[in-house]
């Protein structure tokens, strides 16, 4: 299940965490872009940066035996090469921010626990298995810029890209939309109104960043085929 559905379902975990540590109050639009292109044959999935590492992460799942696998680990942390368990391909630095490239053969476990051990990196991997494709570019993303032009142009979902014949993960994406499509554009709006920070963690900035509770509102904005459906929940996470 995607860290959005989970958020209209009341549900969090640390995938959904992770994504709101950079927030303060404020409104934040433009966010999770999703667009679904229905083919003759697969799906081709294409988002802004948020959604690649769960992709990742459930694409690894599929994995039988190790796979091969490319991509970084872009983070402050200084010794982050000393505790990962396979060679790296290369290292760039740029303003104290280390982007840590991969070229290699990766298990799922190997995959999966990049993740789950460096859960403040921002880990962008390109692989394939017998469950799809998934393309992940290597580098910080940029906030999509509001819509201000004269020609109403939407914002670009193109960071990551996955093509799969898997309906069922197509589904969870478009969880909300209940009808046949050629293409779905989805864009969403984060209202934090509230933060709430456990009383342990108001002397430490660092961890009351990360454990803050975030209260708001999740506005989504459904583009199918040209009709324009938008839909606001709770967000609490």
């Amino acid at each position: 299940m995607n860290f959005i559905r989970k958020i209209t379902e009341k549900k969090t975990d640390n995938f959904v965490k992770r994504q709101f540590t950079r927030y303060g109050k404020g409104v934040y639009e433009n966010k999770a872009l999703l667009q679904i292109t229905k083919g003759a044959h697969a799906y081709s999935i294409n988002t802004s940066f948020e959604f690649s590492g769960e992709f990742a992460y459930g694409l690894a799942e599929t994995i039988s035996g190790k796979v091969k696998v490319t991509g970084g680990i872009i983070t402050t942390q200084k010794n982050i090469a000393e505790e990962i368990d396979f060679e790296l391909a290369g290292m760039k630095q740029f303003a104290g921010v280390k982007t840590f490239l991969i070229d290699t053969e990766l298990s799922k476990n190997q995959i999966q626990g990049l993740f789950d051990k460096f859960q403040s990196a921002l880990i962008l991997l390109s692989f394939s298995t017998e469950k799809g494709t998934l393309k992940t570019k290597v580098k910080n993303p940029k906030s999509a810029k509001t819509k201000d032009n004269e020609d109403g142009e939407e914002p670009k979902a193109d960071f990551c890209s996955f093509k799969t014949k898997d309906e069922s993960i197509v589904k969870d994406l478009a969880f909300d939309v209940n009808k046949d499509y050629k293409k779905v554009f989805i864009k969403h709006t984060f209202e934090i109104d509230d933060l709430e920070i456990p009383k342990e963690y108001l002397n430490d900035f660092v961890k009351a960043r990360l454990h803050a509770i975030r209260k708001g509102k999740l506005i989504r904005q459904v583009n199918i085929d040209g009709e324009q459906v938008k839909k606001e929940y709770i967000l609490e996470v």
